[in-house]
């Protein structure tokens, strides 16, 4: 691993990463649900990884 200076990262790029329980529990999303998104992606994941990867129950129109 290299160090690298903080000044003379590239800000653009930086991503926010978020711990699993806790956007499960900011978005309402339920425990055996949480559990598979934890064994899949791990403890921390970007917001885009956790948006592909939920499985949300289809609503019946009619």
């Amino acid at each position: 691993m290299r160090h690298a200076e903080i000044g003379k990262l590239d800000k653009s790029q930086a991503r926010h990463v978020w711990d699993v329980a806790e956007y499960c529990r900011r978005t309402g999303i339920n425990k055996a649900e949480e559990r598979r998104l934890i064994r899949v992606l791990g403890r921390f994941a970007s917001s885009h990884e956790l948006q592909m990867n939920i499985v949300r129950p289809q609503t019946r129109i009619r």
